[in-house]
């Protein structure tokens, strides 16, 4: 169950904190992720303050109550009850909304310990280096759990433990049913989650404390210098990996990669780059310096630098920039040459075509062996039907500077345009057309004629 009710006045934002983006992703997803990857059979989400535009930004899969008034964490976990009995729950795993940083394995580690009828609560505690702000778990000399304290009821010797609760519970839930009601009103006129750690001590049952792996892991995000640090950290654990994966990340500083990329071994990542969403690399290629990948496949051993590729497809062996930029919808084979100022969108590139500067290819399917020269544009727009049109170039095409083909158009295999050249008829197989418009002048040289075997 994740609490999620809470306005988050400290963000100074119109957008509900669980909705600020983490690492590319809204920060409630990110915890969403954490709980999936951990194993969770089913999620449900406590919402209050904006609820309709929250519960808009949430799998359609994930249960949702509304929290009206918020009375604390506990009076959360009282208003989700009736439909958590209903699902028939057999122990309920509490985690905070704002809270994303905690490893997979961490909640692992809480969920195999043994709570049950003898133990019915267990936490998720980490050694913090300044616990200002925070509740303290009072252990007893054995080490067993004695209680939870508040910072403000804290005695100074109490106030000197650096273990504290991250903010995440797992409770046996015939328990939880029968002891939720007895939750104590605090001074502040709400419950409190933590006060479920007393109540079972006052009952003589023990309570689980599973250690985080490093403080970081409780860190919560409750404003914008929050968010940053939680960035800074997720960023550093995915170049962590991707070093320890044997990919070359010359500059982490300035290399910004989201959990989702995936990069294979022997790669080189340049200062300045930026990887997010489900980009894919494989082996042997040189991404950057000062380049976007989002959502893109890039084939091995290719290079990519001073570029943005957005939603594209790159084949292997592939040159592209600088200046270069890949659009949505994007298709680029095998050895293809792309350089200054060539954009791609919606597109096709056949293998081995080059590219070399300042064109524009659009919904077009391009053969393999094109040559297209600098300044060519596929008008692919139509300002009265407002309609997108397509063109067509055949294998081993050549089409020449300045060359505008008006779309729809289909250039034959072989076929040749003249230097500013505007097409607005199908060229032929094998012909050099040219001139506004472009008109048939003859056949290429060194090109077999029609039906030659």
């Amino acid at each position: 169950m994740v609490l999620a009710a809470g306005q988050g006045t400290r963000m100074r934002s119109r957008v509900p904190k669980v909705l600020h983006p983490l690492a590319g992703k809204p920060l409630i997803h990110r915890v969403l992720d954490l709980l999936y990857g951990a194993g969770a059979a089913r999620v449900m989400v406590v919402l209050g303050h904006r609820a309709d535009e929250v519960r808009r930004a949430l799998p359609e899969s994930v249960d949702v109550v509304v929290q009206e008034s918020q009375l604390g964490t506990g009076h959360a976990l009282q208003v989700a009850a009736p439909r958590l009995q209903q699902l028939g729950a057999a122990r309920v795993l509490v985690q905070l909304g704002d809270e994303a940083l905690v490893r997979p394995e961490s909640l692992r580690r809480l969920l195999a310990s043994d709570v049950g009828d003898g133990a019915p609560v267990g936490l998720l505690t980490a050694h913090v280096s300044d616990p200002r702000g925070y509740g303290r778990v009072v252990r007893l000399p054995d080490g067993s759990v004695e209680r939870m304290v508040e910072e403000l009821d804290a005695t100074p010797a109490e106030q000197s433990i650096d273990e504290v609760w991250s903010g995440t519970m797992l409770v046996h839930a015939p328990w939880l049913w029968a002891n939720l009601g007895n939750l104590p009103l605090s001074s502040k006129g709400e419950y409190y989650l933590p006060d479920l750690v007393n109540l079972a001590r006052g009952q003589g049952l023990a309570i689980h404390a599973t250690l985080t792996e490093d403080e970081e892991e409780v860190l919560g995000v409750n404003d914008r210098a929050q968010l940053s640090q939680a960035n800074l950290v997720l960023r550093q654990r995915k170049i962590d990996q991707l070093l320890q994966s044997g990919v070359s990340v010359v500059d982490p500083a300035t290399t910004y990669v989201e959990p989702e990329v995936e990069v294979e071994p022997d790669v080189t990542i340049q200062p300045g780059c930026h990887l997010r969403g489900r980009t894919r690399i494989a082996r042997d290629c040189e991404i950057g310096p000062n380049t976007y990948l989002v959502d893109t496949d890039i084939g091995a051993g290719s290079r990519v630098w001073f570029s943005v590729l957005e939603g594209a497809r790159v084949g292997q062996r592939v040159q592209i920039g600088p200046f270069s930029h890949l659009r949505p919808g994007a298709v680029i084979e095998d050895e293809v040459t792309l350089g200054n100022y060539a954009e791609v969108k919606a597109s096709r590139v056949g293998a081995r075509t080059q590219m070399h500067h300042f064109s524009y290819v659009g919904d077009a399917d391009v053969g393999e062996r094109v040559n297209i020269g600098a300044g060519t544009i596929t008008v692919n727009f139509d300002a009265e039907t407002r309609e997108k049109n397509r063109t067509v170039v055949g294998d081993d095409a050549a089409i020449s500077s300045d060359t505008m083909l008006v779309a729809p158009v289909d250039v034959g295999a072989g076929a040749m345009t003249g230097a500013g050249a505007v097409v607005t008829h199908d060229v032929p197989s094998g012909e050099v057309w040219v001139g506004v418009p472009a008109r048939a002048r003859r056949r290429r040289r060194n090109y077999p004629p029609p039906d030659t075997p």
